[in-house]
């Protein structure tokens, strides 16, 4: 049942609502949950649906915070209940057969009481295996955000590692298998995830909201800022963890993913050796360093596609001018693609990595 805790603790909802609000209308941000972007925590109930149509989740938030949930199957059957009391918080897992499986007792964050129950409804004195994994686990790493790797075939010796980040409402299931794969033998590739979800419990993920205004569109900068910290304080953490000899360090991104890789590689030139974009823009607000020595080692690739309807091409133009202005050195690719990060993206990345060996 551990798996379904997370998808409970994200259902947080926004505004007051006598109806329950569907859980794609709602985000969670900085702890609370808020309805349609608005700049007030949800009070009321909300609702999420399986995909076939049954109910599969309801809560009941107060000011942002759950105050009380449950996790349903497709066939009704009731898998976890949570509800809060002031500072207690009671979660009940069940099994199918309706039999209690795991009941704890949280105050403050800390577990002050757990019981545990076998399927025939005898209590159990073993933890649960994923409760072992837990307790057993070395990972001390606290690294901030979820993320995929792919180690070359021969790791002797030091190598690039490139960091790469998704597009919106993407996640890391998109580049499991075969996309990762795609990327060069010949370097490590990472594959960060955007640490904010953009609807509850939807699996999508962003690294920043944004709005349009007047035409353009305005991204949130708290979570610009945010995005980098996280995106910063992964790059040493990962390479010590997976045991990585980095000879150099390349940051790179898909269309919303470009827009944080720009502004990593203009804001911290001395961090990276070099960066990619791809149908990308600048963020709206960065910052320039006073000195422009540290542009002069960069190397930069900005592809676009031809036909993409998303984001203008004139924004890759712009990047790449950005760059050159800084003195950093860059190679522009302009593809017969629309808006996408297809196979023949990767192949453009992979001669460009290893033509700047």
């Amino acid at each position: 049942m551990k798996k379904y805790i997370p998808i409970i603790l994200l259902i947080f909802f926004s505004c007051t609502s006598s109806k329950p609000v569907d859980s794609s209308k709602l985000a969670e941000r900085e702890g609370l949950v808020y309805h349609n972007k608005s700049d007030t925590p949800y009070t009321g109930k909300g609702i999420k649906y399986w995909a076939t149509g049954e109910v599969q989740i309801n809560a009941t938030f107060e000011a942002g915070i759950l105050i009380k949930s449950s996790f349903l199957g497709t066939d009704g059957a009731l898998l976890e209940s949570t509800e809060v009391i002031d500072d207690t918080t009671t979660t009940i897992e069940w099994f199918a057969n309706g039999e209690k499986r795991r009941e704890t007792k949280t105050v403050l964050g800390n577990d002050i009481y757990i019981e545990r129950w076998n399927e025939d409804g005898t209590k159990r004195k073993e933890l649960f295996d994923w409760e072992k994994e837990i307790l057993n686990s070395n990972d001390l790493w606290e690294i901030p955000l979820e993320y995929i790797i792919k180690k070359p075939s021969n790791s002797y010796g030091k190598q690039d590692v490139l960091y790469f980040m998704h597009a919106y409402t993407e996640n890391l299931t998109y580049y499991k298998n075969h996309v990762i794969n795609q990327f060069a033998d010949n370097y490590v590739t990472v594959i960060l995830q955007a640490p904010y979800e953009v609807s509850l419990a939807s699996g999508d993920f962003s690294w920043f909201d944004f709005d349009l205004f007047d035409g353009d569109t305005v991204f949130n900068e708290n979570h610009l800022n945010e995005s980098l910290e996280k995106i910063l304080s992964c790059i040493n953490k990962i390479i010590e963890k997976e045991k990585i000899s980095p000879a150099r360090i390349f940051i790179g991104g898909f269309s919303q993913g470009g827009t944080m890789a720009c502004k990593l590689a203009l804001e911290n030139p001395d961090i990276v050796d070099g960066f990619i974009v791809h149908n990308t823009k600048l963020p709206n607000i960065y910052q320039i360093r006073a000195d422009k020595s540290d542009y002069k080692t960069l190397k930069g690739l900005v592809i676009n596609g031809k036909s993409d309807k998303i984001l203008n091409p004139i924004n890759s133009k712009q990047i790449a001018n950005t760059f050159l202005t800084l003195g950093a050195r860059v190679q522009s690719k302009e593809l017969e693609m629309g808006h996408e990060f297809p196979k023949l993206s990767r192949d453009v990345i992979n001669d460009w990595m290893t033509t700047n060996n």
